[in-house]
């Protein structure tokens, strides 16, 4: 009885603490107990909990509770000892010194990818909002879309009414038919594009690296503002994006796709 109490709580800090990393502005007791359903009195305990141990902070003013950089500290633990980031980091850097533009690596992870490393761009003031342990959803990204193409259709179906499909901006495809339609372009092309579908003003070319099964959970990207991504410019990218696409493939024991 006692282990199904322990294990409970445990699902309910967790439920917690996902919320707190969620929200852009903290949350307040009553906030998370309606949020959660749980009594205000077991919410400031899990809290208090946590907040000893750094994954929460409180605002004594507001009494606002916030995610704690703690979080932060094991996050970046976990990147160090992902063996695909060691792996892509020389690559990765070589073609952000060859575009000059930023580059990202992400990985799959349920209907999102999760951005696990990052070079920015070396030529202007601009930088992309992306940063390490993001979340976004798959189905609105260049390298969601990238990873997406390497699966057979039944599962991105699948995983498109799994998806809280909704406009990010104007040019998100929120039409399951339209988004099929993008899909074999992308299958067809070996790189898929960002047009402005996850964040105005930016594109980004994007291609899957594939394990030894032809599938894909990883994908890199460049990503620039549009007044540095023209299609005559992506068409300049295609080729370097690629070839490093290939030697981050290869280095993880993955088969080198077609171009």
């Amino acid at each position: 009885m006692a282990e199904t109490s322990s294990v409970q709580s445990l699902d309910r800090a967790f439920d917690l603490l996902e919320l707190l990393c969620r929200s852009r502005s903290g949350m307040t007791i009553g906030a998370l107990s309606a949020e959660t359903g749980l009594h205000k009195s077991t919410v400031h305990r899990l809290l208090s909990s946590m907040c000893r141990r750094g994954f929460v902070q409180r605002d004594a003013a507001t009494s606002i509770y916030r995610a704690g950089m703690h979080l932060c500290e094991l996050s970046s633990y976990i990147v160090e000892n992902l063996d695909v980031v060691d792996l892509a980091r020389a690559p990765l850097e070589r073609l952000n010194e060859k575009t000059g533009e930023t580059v990202h690596l992400v990985m799959q992870e349920g209907c999102d990818i999760v951005y696990i490393h990052k070079v920015e761009n070396t030529t202007g003031a601009i930088r992309m909002f992306s940063r390490i342990g993001m979340r976004r959803p798959l189905y609105c990204t260049g390298v969601g879309k990238a990873i997406l193409a390497t699966w057979p259709e039944d599962e991105v179906r699948a995983l498109w009414r799994e998806s809280e499909i909704r406009p990010w901006t104007v040019h998100t495809i929120v039409n399951e038919d339209a988004f099929l339609r993008e899909m074999e372009q992308v299958r067809r092309k070996g790189y898929a594009l960002d047009n402005e579908e996850n964040e105005l003003g930016v594109r980004c070319i994007a291609a899957a690296v594939v394990d030894y099964r032809g599938r894909a959970s990883y994908a890199i990207s460049v990503s620039a503002p549009i007044s540095r991504m023209s299609d005559a410019r992506i068409a300049e990218l295609r080729i370097p994006v690629l070839e490093v696409r290939d030697e981050v493939t290869a280095a993880l024991g993955g088969g080198v796709r077609r171009r």
